[in-house]
């Protein structure tokens, strides 16, 4: 659970950084491949990505402090949270591909997305 918290909390500071459009088009359009379309925020894309960026930094922190809890029942609830929000992940992942609208960069996401799932799930067993 603290690989993964560090993880959302590392990642939720770089999309905090994508607000900064030059620096989200290196990352997305030429480093990652991950997007074909040139990488724009609108006023509510950039909403959206500071308030999803909170969320992730609050959900990296839970995952980080609930190493140190003795309460398991919160830690499989955690987990199980994790897991769905992958799977969400790779749902969204498939349809960009479907579309046509992501680059070659996505298959990379999707083994990561896929790597977190296999975690829950082993560590759920």
């Amino acid at each position: 659970m603290l690989a993964i918290g560090w993880w959302n909390f590392a990642g939720s500071i770089m999309m905090l950084g994508f607000i900064y459009e030059p620096f989200g088009q290196k990352v997305l359009n030429e480093w990652s491949l991950i997007f074909k379309d040139r990488f724009n925020l609108d006023y509510w894309g950039k909403l959206w990505c500071l308030w999803a960026s909170g969320l992730n930094i609050f959900f990296g922190l839970i995952n980080i402090l609930a190493v140190k809890w003795g309460h398991n029942d919160v830690k499989n609830f955690l987990i199980w949270f994790d897991i769905i929000a992958y799977l969400i992940f790779v749902g969204l992942l498939i349809w960009g591909l479907k579309v046509n609208r992501l680059g070659l960069g996505a298959y990379c996401a999707l083994v990561i997305f896929g790597v977190w799932i296999i975690w829950g799930l082993l560590t759920l067993m």
